[in-house]
């Protein structure tokens, strides 16, 4: 595939290449099509996100909620059961 730019796009691209850990205009490329694909992400499933948010906030007032210590002992063992 060959890609036609304008002058400003190429401007912007060689900016992102001399300031960021991109070597090569396709690893930025790259990069941006996965912001978008995460970008359509949550537009697809923002009404479950919020959803749960709501339920989230609602336990929270009801005092069902975790600790900070309980959350990040709850997170440990998690992240030791992905491990083992």
């Amino acid at each position: 595939m060959s890609l036609v730019l304008d002058p400003a796009t190429e401007d912007r691209i060689q900016r992102q290449l001399d300031r960021g850990p991109y070597a090569e205009p396709a690893e930025l490329l790259n990069r941006a099509l996965d912001l978008l694909e995460a970008d359509d992400w949550l537009v697809r499933n923002s009404e479950a996100i919020n959803a749960d948010l709501e339920e989230s906030s609602a336990q929270a007032a009801r005092g069902e909620g975790y600790s900070p210590e309980e959350a990040m002992a709850l997170l440990a063992a998690r992240r030791a059961a992905r491990a083992a």
